[in-house]
């Protein structure tokens, strides 16, 4: 039976209350004022909780945000005098108002829904509450039952696999395979290969026919992840597959005929992909029938704390050492941080807690311990930059490749045997690496492409063009680099 805990000081309100929840299957415990309430939360779960916005003994405000703090998963209505209010209230964490004079039907819907709402997520998987989260079942809902295809965008470590596997999961072939499929890590070389199979013989080291991803996902769904790391030609096989279900295996001759729904996901921007000719816009309209944005964690931050406990949950299950709790300041920070990394991250501190700090509860100065140092790394955002995303993280890449040029300018004394290199040679990178960029500093000083640039084609010329060697060095894909170096027509670099 779902609990429900009522909080009001007033005896007529809470009557109406109960008259009005008589029909629904609730186990209802009432609390006359906040520290009562905030008791009950510390020492019981709650699936609902009804706030009578008129209760005198603290601000509203103050106990909206003490309940979510306490208690995150619980659905919390409050009941208003105003519609006015509505807004002010929702804004502190309440997930739904309910206007005085209360009236049964509206009260009846409300946590029916709710009711509903929270049921599908957790058939989903997905763990939170928010407005976005909602959204986002809600798409689910209505894409899930029929075969269109589906493009999932969004940053990395949102989510977008979890999401590609709840469709799958509601959809009519659910009993059918799930297949995922990371475009971004498949080399070029392998990537048809890998997605259509190939036939004995159809290059070195196919000893064997194989079936591809395509043919192992028949009657179910494909995921195609990182979709816009597909280089043009395959684009064009791909493009054929949703058109007329059918496909050549590399080497083949042989029609094979398939029945996969798609799902794909991209962390780019792909509208300015297809408008620069990088992705075709005929596979782009395939693709994307229907299109759903997976915000970043920063902008749900109401489902941080219903997150940290799950996960908290789950980590405790399979492990000896425990975390036993979150302090309020520590859950304050978690809010208040970037979170570059989203949900992966979020999950990453967490399982470093379970081994730094096992057996007690995450205090403050857990998360201000573990910011410091993404900070003091520059591999991560501050919580607090006062700039955008887009010009932090710019300035952190021309930080990472100045650091990467000092890196290749040793490669290259060890590689050539020189001892002691020529000035014009030296790379001073000592004042430049940890310095704080100005905004507009990187575009006034140096451009990036030319940077980029430079580093490919010294690291070339170094490793005598053996691109996979400059890839490793470089720390990029062997794709990525052929893509930059037709850019920067590097392509007789020795």
């Amino acid at each position: 039976m779902e609990t429900l805990l009522l909080i009001s000081d007033r005896d007529d309100f809470v009557q109406e209350i109960k008259d009005i929840l008589s029909d629904l299957n609730l186990f209802t415990k009432k609390a006359i004022n906040s520290t009562f309430a905030l008791k009950l939360l510390k020492e019981q779960r709650f699936d609902f909780i009804l706030l009578d916005s008129r209760i005198g003994d603290l601000p509203c405000e103050s106990l909206l945000k003490k309940i979510n703090l306490k208690s995150p998963h619980s659905e919390l209505f409050v009941a208003i005098d105003s519609e006015k209010d509505s807004k002010s209230f929702l804004g502190y964490g309440a997930d739904e108002t309910l206007r005085l004079p209360l009236k049964k039907e509206e009260v009846h819907l409300k946590i029916n829904k709710a009711t509903k709402q929270r049921s599908f997520l957790k058939s989903c998987g997905l763990v939170g509450k928010s407005t976005e989260l909602k959204r986002i079942a809600e798409a689910i809902m209505q894409a899930a039952p029929t075969v269109i295809t589906v493009l999932l965008t969004g940053e990395s470590g949102t989510g977008k696999e979890l999401i590609a596997r709840a469709i799958h999961k509601n959809s009519l072939r659910k009993t059918k395979p799930f297949v995922a499929a990371n475009c971004g890590a498949l080399a070029e070389g392998v990537l048809e290969s890998e997605l259509f199979g190939h036939e004995k013989g159809a290059f070195t080291g196919a000893i064997s026919r194989r079936a591809g991803l395509f043919e192992r996902a028949d009657k179910g769904t494909i995921f195609l992840d990182e979709i816009t790391e597909i280089p043009l030609q395959t684009q064009v096989r791909l493009l054929r597959v949703l058109e007329e279900r059918s496909f050549l295996r590399v080497g083949g001759t042989e029609d094979i005929n398939v029945d996969v729904r798609v799902i794909s996901a991209t962390n780019r921007d792909i509208d300015s992909m297809v408008r620069d000719g990088s992705f075709r816009a005929d596979l782009y309209y395939r693709i994307c029938v229907v299109k759903i944005d997976v915000p970043p964690l920063r902008e749900r931050t109401k489902d941080i704390p219903l997150l940290v406990y799950d996960f908290i949950q789950k980590l405790n299950q399979e492990s000896e050492r425990k975390i036993t709790g979150v302090s309020d300041e520590a859950m304050e920070l978690l809010l208040r941080y970037h979170w570059p990394g989203n949900v992966r991250e979020l999950k990453n501190f967490l399982e470093s807690m379970l081994v730094l700090a096992p057996n007690r509860i995450i205090e403050g100065k857990d998360v201000r311990g573990y910011v410091e140092k993404q900070f003091e790394s520059q591999r991560t955002l501050p919580v607090i930059t006062g700039k955008s995303v887009q010009t932090a993280e710019h300035e952190l890449i021309y930080q990472a490749l100045l650091g990467l040029r000092k890196e290749i300018t040793e490669l290259r004394r060890a590689i050539t045997g020189v001892k002691e290199l020529k000035p014009e040679d030296r790379v001073d990178v000592s004042s430049e690496w940890g310095k704080e960029v100005k905004p507009g500093e990187v575009e006034q000083n140096l451009s990036m492409e030319d940077v980029e640039k430079e580093l490919i084609e010294k690291t070339l010329r170094n490793v005598g063009g053996n691109r996979k060697k400059a890839a490793k060095i470089l720390g990029i894909g062997e794709r990525t680099l052929y893509r930059k170096i037709d850019r920067y027509g590097l392509k007789d670099v020795r």
